[in-house]
């Protein structure tokens, strides 16, 4: 099914993200060690690594979001989904998947014109001597959240088109 292939796809490339992510924080706590390092032998600082730190972990924060999407690793009801009826369950299982696409959808929406003007207008964030580019960040929120809608839209197509082979199942 065409549907699945698109899962598949979709999955492939979170998981990728989600790789990316733990390397990027491996990487940061090894500057981090450097660091701490750095200011206890020598009594330097390494410049830069406070703003370092601060933006790359809203990035990996976006780069895991959909992975934790699709393994069905975000909050939710679970009692009370599964303690109502079979018909009740599966509005409340399709409510929680459009809700969060509204969610993330909304996140994507007010994050584009921010991540247009940090591209346009070239914006850096910190002090004079470690200055530090927000597009980065802010592209990462704009696209990650499409990413996990986009995830959680694909999770209610899946589970609506679960409902109705199981209801032609049933029939037969």
């Amino acid at each position: 099914m065409i549907l699945e292939k698109i899962n598949n796809i979709n999955n492939r490339f979170i998981k990728s993200l989600k790789y990316t992510a733990s390397f990027a924080l491996l990487l940061l706590g090894l500057l981090i060690l450097f660091d701490v390092v750095m200011r206890s032998f020598v009594n330097r600082p390494v410049i830069g690594v406070t703003e370092v730190i601060a933006n790359s972990i809203v990035i990996i924060a976006f780069f895991q979001i959909a992975y934790t999407t699709s393994i069905g690793g975000m909050i939710r009801s679970e009692y009370v989904i599964q303690k109502a009826p079979h018909n009740i369950s599966c509005i409340l299982e399709i409510l929680s998947l459009v809700l969060g696409i509204l969610f993330f959808g909304l996140i994507a929406y007010a994050s584009f014109e921010p991540t247009l003007n940090a591209y346009v207008r070239n914006e850096f964030e910190g002090h004079a001597s470690f200055r530090f580019p927000t597009f980065p960040v802010r592209a990462s929120i704009f696209l990650c959240s499409i990413i996990t809608a986009f995830t959680y839209f694909l999770k209610m197509l899946l589970f609506i088109s679960n409902i109705n082979s199981n209801k032609t199942k049933t029939r037969k």
